[in-house]
């Protein structure tokens, strides 16, 4: 069990989840979560989303999306055949 506060950041009363746990559900920055008491207790359920490219893309290292030598030749490349 991780014992967590409660801070204040604006008007707002914020929790922070743990890294492990964020990643342990598959969690990302923007991940939507339902919100629901029980038993007296706070619980969160990750919300399924249905898969995009931008979600797909949110998980990604940052240098991958970095223009290569291969890809600026292929930008740069001048049409060949009949493409417009």
């Amino acid at each position: 069990m991780t014992a967590i506060a409660v801070r204040q950041s604006g008007g707002a009363n914020i929790v922070s989840i743990p890294k492990a746990i964020v990643k342990t559900l598959g969690l990302h920055v923007g991940s939507k979560l339902d919100m629901t008491i029980k038993d007296n207790k706070i619980v969160l359920t990750p919300i399924k989303e249905e898969a995009s490219l931008e979600v797909l893309l949110a998980g990604s290292p940052k240098e991958c999306f970095k223009v290569t030598e291969e890809d600026r030749e292929w930008i740069d490349a001048k049409p060949t055949g009949k493409e417009t």
